[in-house]
């Protein structure tokens, strides 16, 4: 069927994506499952071709080309395997974010580490009470001196206990203030004080969701994704 949104070119940059998902994706879907675990290397060889966030800027890894050109490469790899397209996604969200609210001398290092496939990062926004309602946020996000301080529990995150990284949001405002008083951080995964689960997903084993737990993490102020208590309302436009 006509498709009156694809031209030419998304669709020659689908057929490069359908080749590579039938002849290096496909293939390995069942070890990746039963290992559940991500392959790396292929994650490296999408960002080689242009395939993870080619949406972004070229300035800050990116191919310039547009939503819908990051749109058929992901249904490609995802035909092949639903987990490997999450790093199409995850890198897409958070691209964004990252780019657009970051601040540059944080966030290019990192942008640039996502599109060659050199890093992964989660989006942690679901909690166990309030499911993904940012009007009803609990992990605690404080201002201490020249960093703020994460305490509680995110969970139901995609690639929980394999990103590098994780889009954080918390609440710096009252309960009272809804979405208005969440603040977004960048939270290196490998910060002290921060734990990790894993549930076991079926069909989608490699990539996996899980909980992130924060006991006193320290995140430095520069780390912050648009303005505080203001972080969800801007993030999410």
């Amino acid at each position: 069927m006509h498709n009156p949104y694809i031209d030419e070119d998304l669709q020659a940059i689908a057929e490069h994506a359908r080749r590579f998902a039938t002849q290096q994706v496909a293939p390995g879907f069942l070890e990746r499952d039963r290992t559940r675990v991500l392959d790396r290397g292929l994650m490296r060889a999408m960002g080689e071709l242009g395939f993870i966030a080619p949406e972004l800027p070229e300035a800050v890894g990116g191919q310039g080309m547009g939503c819908l050109a990051a749109g058929v490469i992901h249904e490609q790899i995802a035909r092949a395997d639903l987990s490997i397209s999450y790093i199409n996604l995850l890198a897409s969200l958070n691209g964004q974010i990252l780019s657009e609210h970051g601040q540059p001398s944080v966030a290019r290092p990192w942008l640039e580490r996502l599109t060659r496939g050199e890093a992964l990062l989660a989006i942690a926004l679901t909690e166990p009470r309030g499911g993904s309602d940012a009007a009803n946020l609990r992990l605690r996000v404080e201002r201490v001196g020249d960093s703020y301080v994460v305490n509680g529990e995110k969970t139901s995150i995609s690639a929980a206990d394999q990103a590098d990284a994780a889009v954080v949001f918390g609440r710096t405002g009252g309960v009272e203030s809804g979405a208005h008083g969440v603040t977004a951080l960048l939270v290196p995964m490998d910060a002290p004080g921060v734990t990790r689960s894993r549930f076991d997903c079926h069909g989608q084993r490699a990539i996996g969701r899980g909980s992130l737990f924060f006991e006193n993490v320290r995140v430095p102020l520069d780390h912050r994704l648009g303005e505080e208590n203001q972080g969800f309302v801007q993030v999410m436009q």
